[in-house]
């Protein structure tokens, strides 16, 4: 399966003193690999610990959201080795040459990573442009000192019930799942001929009507919840767990139509300056890194087998083990995407929020 470590490192050291005389004329400069990401994913000192085995520099950009970041990558604001991607992100970026084929035979680990997130719609021609590197839940936290009604599905989100309780998310692709996912709607559509707009806004504005606050972020959504304006809420499992740990009491539902997973591909962008490095960075990701700097404190899933086995790790402890459980927002064109968005900003003015 993999190369022992040592012989490995022995590989990679190499390519990478290579790249340290292609990329600094006469290795006067050291290496940088520039990458667009977020904070919460390296912990524990493994940027610096990569800089060290290669005699390179990390350079991290904050990212705000995958939709973000591809908006960014068509505007060539983007001048990062290394991008990653939420699932439905990458297939636009890859269509429209943004990003470049990851060659395989340097990222071995490639063939352990969980066989479900191995998307088709990762691939053109036969050639593969995003490898998962976490995956994550997006169930329902519903604070139980505020919340007096049992909470078991995304369609609670629409009761009378929890009015002036309910939070959420603000982004118009999300919030078109979850209404889909409530009224027994086809999860994806592709084409805007396949969608009732007037029936969507309607829905829309009922759930906004009972919302006390929406968020952008993370430390967004964890405010909410922190400061009671918001008892019930559909958030990252590791805000979940933050929550829990300053003993909020906060319970995890996960609901009846299925739980929102997600998972994030690490991707080259076409105009890699280190396109190498950033082929090493990620195999070093699932043999070396991604469990101290993710797993252990997040409880993100790095989706390798090979991470599971290694550090002994039950997949039922990350939900891993029904992935048939998981609902996902897919690609869909651009066009669909700025139909949704207007709806969702026409339903955010009448309900007044």
């Amino acid at each position: 399966r993999y190369a022992s470590r040592r012989s490995f490192l022995a590989g990679v050291g190499t390519a990478a003193t290579a790249g340290l005389a292609g990329c600094g004329g006469l290795g006067s400069e050291t290496p940088t690999l520039t990458m667009l990401d977020w904070g919460y994913v390296y912990n524990n000192g493994v940027l610096e610990a990569f800089e060290e085995r290669h005699g390179v520099t990390v350079e991290r950009q904050a990212a705000q959201g995958s939709a973000e970041s591809l908006s960014q990558m068509r505007a060539g604001r983007a001048d990062y080795d290394l991008v990653p991607l939420g699932n439905y992100a990458v297939t636009p970026a890859m269509e429209e040459g943004l990003i470049q084929p990851l060659d395989l035979e340097q990222v071995p680990a490639y063939e352990d990573v969980f066989d479900f997130l191995k998307a088709d719609y990762f691939e053109q021609n036969g050639e593969v442009y995003g490898i998962p590197r976490s995956f994550g839940q997006t169930p329902l936290a519903v604070n139980t000192d505020l919340v007096d009604a049992d909470v078991t599905a995304l369609a609670d989100l629409w009761s009378g019930d929890l009015a002036g309780l309910a939070g959420g998310r603000d982004d118009a692709r999300l919030q078109t799942l979850y209404r889909n996912a409530a009224f027994g709607e086809p999860l994806n559509p592709t084409s805007a001929e396949d969608v009732d707009f007037d029936a969507l806004r309607t829905d829309l504005i009922d759930r906004l009507e009972r919302t006390a606050g929406l968020w952008n972020n993370g430390g967004e959504s964890e405010q909410l919840m922190r400061s009671e304006e918001v008892g019930v809420q559909p958030v990252w499992n590791y805000a979940i767990q933050s929550l829990q740990s300053d003993g909020l009491p906060v319970e995890r539902v996960y609901p009846e139509e299925g739980t929102k997973a997600w998972f994030i591909q690490h991707c080259i962008r076409e105009d890699a300056e280190n396109p190498e490095l950033a082929h090493t960075f990620i195999q070093e990701w699932h043999t070396m890194m991604g469990y101290d700097s993710l797993m252990t404190p997040n409880n993100i899933a790095v989706p390798n087998e090979q991470v599971f086995e290694e550090h002994d790790v039950d997949r039922a402890s990350y939900g891993l083990d029904d992935p048939d459980q998981f609902i996902y927002e897919e690609p869909k064109p651009q066009s669909l995407v700025q139909q949704y968005t207007e709806t969702w900003n026409t339903a955010k003015t009448e309900a007044d929020l």
